[in-house]
């Protein structure tokens, strides 16, 4: 048997080295390419758009609420961006909202004008707090949670944690570690990759009515990803796929955010109508027991550091 000749023997090296060298820059910054994480200068907020923020390590947490100047807010879209999304941009798209209906959103850790460094728990634990913030705020307000893209792995987890009346998802994944793989053929990604974002897995537990938006094109979440994850949804899901689109410019079409107010309204509509279809529980002929004594009213919910939570304002 012949041994590899000493540049044979180098090439080898060289070749391992560079993988090494690769896949240990993957591992460092996976946060960083993941999320896109970048951040953004400090600018004024819109009109009509309300600050909120919540303390987290090394800084704080940002999020937007819009409502419409003199309009009260009957129901919600809490939506949680796509990859690197800027989303004082995409608050521009809230003028198409029709009236009684708000909007909420924040940037992630590390992302826009949050402070921290992105991961999958964080993203979820943020939109949790979020999400109960907007609820005291509005507290008569129905809450419909939308996710695009790389937040439809949130926006599944979310699901797990709270209740809301709807959950709409646009370009889903079946998993972030599937989809990544498909672009690192050559990474052991399961070994080094710490955000799988595995949202076939989270969303057994899923029991809001669901709607998945897809656009006519995608080569960023090829459907068959969303297709896969359809197929391991625990309940009916309702498919829309809006024509002339492709991954990016499907949340820019007036179409997309009409469909969005639109079921959403649906689903309220169809709870109300189920509500009120209930039968009277007590009978004509029984006459109504003695009122029991008044319970004291529950004591103001706090933070677990025990202050109030912040008051939206302004930046």
């Amino acid at each position: 048997m012949r041994f590899p000749t000493r540049r044979a023997l180098a090439a080898a090296l060289m070749t391992a080295g560079g993988f090494a060298c690769y896949w240990s820059y993957l591992t460092l910054n996976q946060e960083r390419l993941l999320f896109d994480a970048r951040r953004r200068p400090p600018r004024d907020l819109p009109e009509g758009i309300i600050g909120y923020s919540h303390r987290i390590p090394g800084g704080v947490v940002r999020g937007y609420i819009y409502q419409a100047p003199g309009d009260s807010v009957r129901d919600l879209l809490f939506y949680l961006p796509g990859r690197g999304e800027d989303v004082l941009e995409t608050l521009q798209y809230a003028r198409w909202l029709p009236a009684g209906m708000g909007f909420a959103t924040y940037d992630y850790r590390g992302l826009g004008h949050s402070d921290g460094r992105p991961s999958e728990a964080a993203a979820v634990a943020d939109a949790s707090q979020f999400l109960l913030y907007v609820r005291r705020v509005f507290p008569d307000t129905r809450v419909h949670v939308v996710g695009r893209s790389l937040g439809t792995g949130v926006a599944i987890q979310l699901a797990d944690l709270q209740e809301f009346e709807s959950l709409q998802l646009i370009t889903p994944y079946d998993s972030m570690l599937e989809l990544v793989g498909k672009r690192f053929p050559l990474v052991p990604l399961r070994q080094l990759m710490r955000h799988h974002f595995d949202s076939v897995s989270h969303c057994k537990n899923v029991v809001q009515s669901t709607k998945v938006l897809l656009a006519e094109t995608d080569e960023v979440v090829p459907h068959v990803c969303s297709e896969r994850l359809m197929a391991a949804w625990p309940g009916p899901v309702a498919l829309q796929t809006m024509p002339g689109t492709d991954h990016f410019t499907i949340i820019e079409r007036e179409e997309t955010w009409l469909a969005l107010c639109e079921f959403a309204r649906e689903n309220t509509q169809a709870r109300l109508r189920a509500t009120q279809a209930q039968p009277d529980e007590t009978p004509a002929e029984t006459q109504p027991e003695e009122p029991a004594a008044e319970k004291p009213a529950p004591p103001a919910e706090h933070d677990e550091g025990g202050s109030p939570l912040p008051l939206a304002a302004s930046r």
